[in-house]
């Protein structure tokens, strides 16, 4: 801070004179400089200060706020009661409603896509779990899509993962095109063109297109060992899976 009159740097804080209004005193500070004698104000160091800490803690605050309601869990509700948009369809929510995975898996692709009912990712996603519950593979497909797009939850591609692996391990071609491309690109698991390259190839052989080009891409990034290596990861893979006849969509 410099002197207003002589533009000094030998300012020194001063102290208030009875005869200055006592209501100014937290807002602003007198100095004096010890060059010219003049004596002036500023406003307070400490207000600003003050100020500045409230400003940090407003918005410290609102992003604890926030993080708490995107991160909570959904309330558990009575669906019947929650979801009275499912006029058209009463018969199938009851069924759902009932345990049948089926069901349920087709409830959450209504609330996923918004067919006929109000879009809502964090309903589709309750549903899409109580189906997985009863190792429903497509509904394992939706939650790791979920997990891995971040919608209806906080984006996760360790979680989308291990669902992928799930719904893949069931025989659904597009959960293990989707294991393969978090391998291929090492998120949410340990970067992998060999696993990247066994998941598409098993794909592929189910006649799903995306993974046919995903294969061929990444061969250019491999040598003829590595591929041979996939090909027999795939042949393994293949035989710990289901029977065709347990696979589900």
């Amino acid at each position: 801070m410099k002197c207003e009159r002589c533009n000094s740097a030998n300012v020194r804080r001063s102290s208030w004179k009875r005869n200055e209004r006592a209501e100014s005193h937290f807002v602003y500070a007198p100095y004096r400089c010890r060059d010219c004698e003049h004596r002036f104000v500023r406003i307070s160091r400490t207000f600003l200060q003050a100020v500045s800490g409230g400003v940090a803690l407003i918005g410290f605050l609102t992003f604890v706020v926030s993080i708490y309601v995107v991160s909570r869990p959904p309330e558990v509700t009575s669906v019947l009661a929650a979801q009275g948009d499912f006029d058209p369809d009463r018969s199938l929510l009851e069924r759902a409603e009932k345990g049948g995975a089926e069901d349920q898996y087709t409830v959450g692709l209504m609330r996923l896509r918004g067919d006929g009912v109000t879009q809502n990712y964090v309903e589709a996603m309750n549903w899409f779990e109580r189906a997985a519950r009863q190792n429903h593979a497509g509904a394992e497909l939706n939650l790791g899509l979920l997990y891995k797009n971040g919608r209806g939850v906080l984006q996760d591609f360790s979680t989308a993962g291990q669902w992928f692996e799930r719904a893949a391990r069931r025989g659904n071609a597009e959960a293990e095109y989707q294991l393969g491309t978090l391998y291929k690109v090492g998120e949410g698991v340990e970067h992998d063109l060999k696993q990247a390259y066994a998941w598409y190839n098993l794909a592929a052989a189910q006649g799903y297109e995306p993974a046919v080009a995903a294969r061929e891409a990444i061969t250019t990034f491999m040598n003829a060992a590595e591929i041979e290596e996939a090909q027999i990861l795939s042949r393994t893979l293949n035989s710990s899976a289901p029977s065709p006849v347990a696979r589900q969509p």
